[in-house]
């Protein structure tokens, strides 16, 4: 069959499925938000029958979707270059998950006029949304394709662009697999903005053209400066890790850890104790409802942990669990060494930028895979290490440990982050000279 045939035939198929499929999301919905809660805000929104009211035509918006919490947080530093390059245009935001609203509650939504949860790709409420905005420019950050979003946008003629745009190995693989579908869908995009080099060949190989590729950088070392600004005082105020004679304890991060870590991050730090009996260890879950069942493994391990939510005094307890929402990236600008969770066991781990923008050196397990570019980046440039158990974990924070005095000990890894960062400025002065021109 051949490729035109192929994408008519998908099209028909993947509307058929969705028009199929609401009634089932109707009901979810609904028994969703009467049992748990959840949805109960958002529910008519996702089904299509509240959808942002009609614009007026002269004020045709700038439209930035970003998926969840991630992509949220990449799209600020890109949404402030925007605003700054065009201030008389405005912007309207959406995104797809809860978590994901909760963020542009909090970052986005002084920034733009409208803020939404994207509704399902059905072909009825795609027509209905983009006729209602009538954007002048679509930014999707990263890669969340929804098909009937964007022909309805090419039929609208508004230009779509693609940001951020990164190809894992195992993402590369699949699409390479069904390249007569995902390529028609890169097609319509009227730039893709990709991370790397090594992206842009992985887009090229699925038939987005050269001319239409830039390979801008990546937005998280962007959004690691922005989020860094003025975190210094802020994270005198979030940890008081000092003894009780006032003055600075060693301090070393775990941050964002998972189901099978934090023994062998508690082990390595009774090895830390051992050289440094007033070492801190702040340990913070990933999941904050797991603190009584950490707090609970610290205690067989015969060390007292502190919690944040509790607000237990820290001076002399050996660890802290970090049980609350929004503190750890503060808490990073006040360590001497971090461990960067979601890595020793196969998840695909965090972003280490939060730690190393702070001039933090920072260790990893094996499976960093959601951050590979992060990770050879950091290698190279000698900020990072790859740890496989727990005496490599105390080894690297005993290392740090004895640099973390020195006055330059931090100022490698932080210019490194901050001469990577731009990829905003890149990109916005990019849609000024090219897209946002076109007639």
């Amino acid at each position: 069959m051949t490729a035109q045939p192929m994408e008519t035939l998908f099209h028909l198929t993947y509307n058929a499925v969705m028009t199929a499929a609401w009634p089932a999301l109707w009901t979810y919905y609904r028994l969703s938000a009467a049992t748990s809660g959840k949805y109960a805000t958002t529910y008519r929104q996702r089904l299509g029958l509240d959808l942002p009211e009609r614009q007026d035509s002269r004020r045709r918006p700038i439209w930035i979707h970003a998926l969840s919490v991630g992509e949220t947080l990449s799209a600020v530093p890109l949404l402030r270059a925007l605003r700054h390059q065009f201030p008389s245009i405005p912007f309207v935001f959406s995104t797809a998950t809860e978590k994901g609203l909760l963020m542009a509650r909090s970052r986005v939504e002084p920034l733009v006029e409208g803020l939404f949860v994207l509704p399902h790709d059905h072909l009825w409420t795609m027509r209905r949304l983009v006729r209602n905005l009538q954007p002048r420019l679509f930014v999707l950050v990263e890669t969340d394709l929804w098909p009937n979003l964007l022909r309805e946008l090419q039929k609208n003629r508004t230009p779509a662009v693609l940001v951020n745009a990164r190809l894992s190995p195992p993402s590369y693989a699949r699409f390479r697999r069904i390249a007569p579908i995902v390529s028609p869908l890169f097609e319509t995009f009227s730039a893709v903005f990709v991370q790397s080099s090594l992206d842009a060949e992985r887009f090229r190989s699925l038939g987005v053209s050269a001319r239409r590729l830039h390979a801008t950088g990546n937005l998280k070392f962007d959004h690691a400066l922005l989020q860094a600004e003025g975190m210094q005082d802020e994270a005198q105020k979030t940890i008081l890790a000092t003894r009780p004679n006032g003055r600075r304890r060693p301090v070393w991060i775990a941050g964002s850890t998972h189901p099978g870590e934090e023994p062998l991050l508690v082990e390595a730090h009774r090895a830390v104790l051992a050289r440094h009996p007033d070492a801190l260890l702040v340990l913070a879950p990933r999941h904050i409802e797991r603190a009584t069942h950490i707090s609970a493994l610290c205690a067989r391990s015969g060390l007292r942990a502190a919690r944040r939510s509790h607000r237990d005094p820290v001076q002399s307890a050996p660890i802290l669990i970090l049980d609350t929402l929004g503190e750890l990236a503060r808490c990073y600008a006040q360590a001497d060494a971090a461990f960067i969770g979601g890595s020793l066991i196969p998840s695909g781990g965090h972003n280490p930028l939060e730690a190393s923008v702070h001039g933090v050196p920072c260790c990893w397990g094996p499976h960093l895979f959601n951050f590979r570019e992060m990770e050879d980046f950091l290698l190279q440039v000698g900020c990072g290490r790859v740890v496989r158990q727990a005496a490599d974990v105390a080894a690297f924070v005993l290392e740090s440990f004895a640099r973390a005095d020195t006055p330059t000990a931090r100022h490698p890894c932080r210019e490194a982050v901050r001469n990577n960062a731009g990829a905003a400025q890149r990109i916005a002065r990019l849609l000024a000279l090219s897209v946002m021109n076109r007639p």
